[in-house]
């Protein structure tokens, strides 16, 4: 799946010590969740959409400490 602010992929990033997490644009939330959804993954939204330097809102989808991230990011990867 593209991003639809930086033209790359959506990736399911593992930096962090809460497990796997996503950063996409707000206005491509529904269409991710939709997908995770449909795959039965679990997963939370941050209450809070961060905006920096007066760029569009980003929201943040956790993954969880159990979560797959191979298998979600193979998920966004077979997205249309």
């Amino acid at each position: 799946m593209i991003d639809s602010q930086t033209r790359g992929a959506i990736r399911v990033s593992t930096d962090g010590t809460a497990g796997p997490y996503i950063m996409l644009p707000l206005n491509q939330l529904s269409q991710i969740r939709q997908r995770l959804d449909q795959h039965k993954i679990h997963y939370w939204v941050d209450p809070d959409a961060i905006s920096l330097d007066g760029k569009p809102a980003v929201a943040i989808i956790n993954l969880g400490l159990s979560g797959d991230a191979k298998r979600v990011q193979a998920i966004l990867d077979h997205a249309p």
